[in-house]
């Protein structure tokens, strides 16, 4: 019989899944940083020693069967370089069905513990000739596609029940991500995401569509999360790996198996640039990164092929710290 989780996040329930999280991983409040993964991406080069690790199964509510990709979500708690860290490795997903708490409870218990900086990295499909298979992008921007808000009854447990998500994804981090993936040779294009409901491969038409909107890339996923978290009060940055192209009826056949080949294919540079960028974020990272991207709009900074938006332009300013 499939387990149904609770409807909805409560003050409760946050309470329990902190408390959970501090018995299995007991100094996690000391944490710099909650990351979370979508599903085929190895994050074990991250860990600079071998993490702690607790079952995602094993926070109250949660839903104790296999993801649709056949996988067990898990935490993991332990150091990277400097900082120490709390990262879930594959996470549930809103097209299971099983509403929004599986999706939001281990961002919110890792808000309540106090890990204010969150980066949510996924895969998705790109909807541009010029975005290819293994091309990261950085999300700037991004359209909800579900019919609803991850925020509709939580306005008791928000700082703040209006949040404005006008400067959504935090230009700090973004700056930071960009600089120390360059280091390792990964030029990330700046680019607008849009979820969309269900786990099948959009339909030209849906991608057309989704063109028509402003959208670069698409998914299911990242979008609830990030209005959470950011609606919590945390700093957001969230990055997505192209798996495949939908660009047009020439397009070849979309394999999710491949998109997952994809991400594992694609996580080693990323890891070691993405280290570099949270031990820089955190103020630990010695030497400090000397960035070699000057300050100038986005386009310049990468190489002007970074945004496929002629009219809109993302002003990233590299952090330097003394």
């Amino acid at each position: 019989m499939m387990h149904r989780p609770p409807a909805q996040l409560s003050g409760a329930a946050l309470e329990r899944a902190a408390s959970c999280l501090e018995e299995a991983f007991p100094d996690c409040r000391q944490g710099a940083f909650f990351l979370q993964f979508g599903p085929g991406f190895e994050i074990e080069g991250l860990f600079s020693a071998a993490p702690a690790c607790l079952p995602l199964s094993a926070l109250p509510g949660m839903p104790q069967q296999h993801t649709p990709d056949r996988l067990q979500p898990r935490l993991l708690w332990g150091p990277c370089q400097d900082i120490h860290i709390l990262v879930l490795q594959g996470h549930r997903h809103l097209s299971e069905g099983l509403g929004l708490y599986p999706c939001l409870l281990p961002l919110a218990a890792a808000w309540k513990l106090g890990l204010h900086r969150q980066i949510f990295i996924d895969s998705c499909i790109s909807l541009q000739a010029e975005l290819k298979t293994g091309n990261w992008t950085l999300l700037t921007d991004f359209l909800n596609g579900y019919s609803g808000s991850p925020l509709d009854g939580l306005a008791e447990l928000l700082p703040e029940p209006y949040p404005d998500l006008s400067n959504v994804l935090a230009q700090e981090l973004n700056s930071e991500l960009v600089n120390a993936l360059d280091t390792v040779g990964i030029s990330p294009k700046l680019c607008t995401y849009q979820a969309q409901p269900g786990f099948h491969i959009c339909t030209r038409a849906e991608a057309e569509l989704a063109r028509s909107h402003g959208a670069e890339i698409l998914g299911s996923d990242l979008v609830m999360e990030i209005i959470t978290a950011h609606a919590f009060g945390c700093q957001v940055a969230a990055m997505a790996l192209v798996g495949a192209q939908n660009t047009g009826p020439a397009g070849r056949r979309i394999q999710r198996q491949e998109i997952l080949e994809t991400c594992r294919f694609c996580s080693h540079d990323f890891l070691r640039g993405l280290a570099i960028a949270l031990n820089n974020i955190a103020g630990q990272s010695s030497p400090p990164l000397q960035a070699n991207l000057p300050a100038a709009n986005a386009d310049e900074l990468l190489r002007e092929s970074i945004t496929f938006k002629s009219d809109k332009k993302h002003s990233l300013q590299p952090l330097f710290r003394p």
